[in-house]
């Protein structure tokens, strides 16, 4: 029986994929170790990034973690085993292929959403999710005449009026000026700890601004986790192994250009 309180954990995770002669992976044509023992932990209410550069396999734990792809190891949500069946009941993922319904206002798209509620507790829900995440000025506006960064969003509240316990993110802020990805972070983070829901999101190029709505981290290189735990202990780890972040240096780029270049 699945409690109230939520713990995601993914626990020595393998993943093999076919690749093309001409792979980020250098694969030969035929497969490639994409992930390598990964693991990581993430609790109610708390913001993690999954860091790495082009090719290190992010979005392939995404899709692991979410059941769209196999992989090896245990995958569990507060002890039970998360089933594809599991995940799709009580977490969400937003990818960039969210396609909406022409004509359909933001309010209405959020009101078409399938989920449990129905009558007044909807349209309450809807209400919630719109002010969350900044939307309620451009409830009434056709989504098609959305820009990227209200889409961005008008996506991720498809996903939060279902009331997900965890929620996985690919890539969210790419393709956003600096303004709105700070908007859409500090706005979920906002959301993690108002609903007690887990967010996992995945970075290729995080900006320091970002950084205090991040409470875990995980840094991938080449399919291998080069660290993954809290961001504050983050700063402790790599300056007690001897790699000390530079004073007025954006700490998440500064190791994650640091582990793609130095495995030690």
């Amino acid at each position: 029986m699945i409690g109230s309180d939520y713990v995601l954990e993914a626990l020595n995770i393998y993943h093999t994929t076919d690749v093309g002669s001409n792979g980020c992976f250098g694969g030969d044509g035929t497969s490639a170790l994409v992930l390598k023992g990964v693991n990581l932990t993430l609790h109610s209410g708390e913001v993690m990034a999954i860091l790495g550069s082009k090719g290190s396999g992010k979005r392939a734990l995404l899709d692991v973690i979410a059941r769209r792809a196999d992989g090896r190891g245990r995958f569990l949500l507060n002890g039970v085993p998360l089933t594809k069946n599991l995940f799709q009941q009580r977490c969400g993922y937003v990818t960039h292929q969210c396609d909406f319904i022409p004509g359909l206002t933001v309010s209405q798209t959020l009101h078409y959403t399938p989920t449990i509620l129905s009558g007044y507790l909807k349209s309450s829900k809807v209400r919630q999710v719109l002010a969350d995440l900044a939307l309620s000025q451009v409830a009434n506006k056709k989504v098609e005449n959305l820009n990227i960064s209200e889409r961005r969003r008008l996506s991720i509240g498809i996903q939060l009026v279902r009331d997900p316990v965890m929620l996985l993110l690919d890539e969210p802020t790419q393709n956003l000026d600096p303004l709105a990805a700070y908007l859409l972070i500090s706005i979920l983070s906002n959301s993690a700890k108002k609903t007690g829901c887990g967010i996992l999101l995945s970075m290729e190029k995080p900006r320091s601004d970002v950084f205090p709505f991040l409470d875990r981290a995980l840094f991938l290189c080449l399919g291998g986790a080069v660290y993954s735990g809290g961001t504050r202990a983050m700063l402790e780890y790599f300056h007690n192994i001897g790699f000390p972040c530079p004073q007025l240096e954006n700490p998440l780029m500064y190791y994650l250009c640091l582990s793609t270049v130095d495995r030690r």
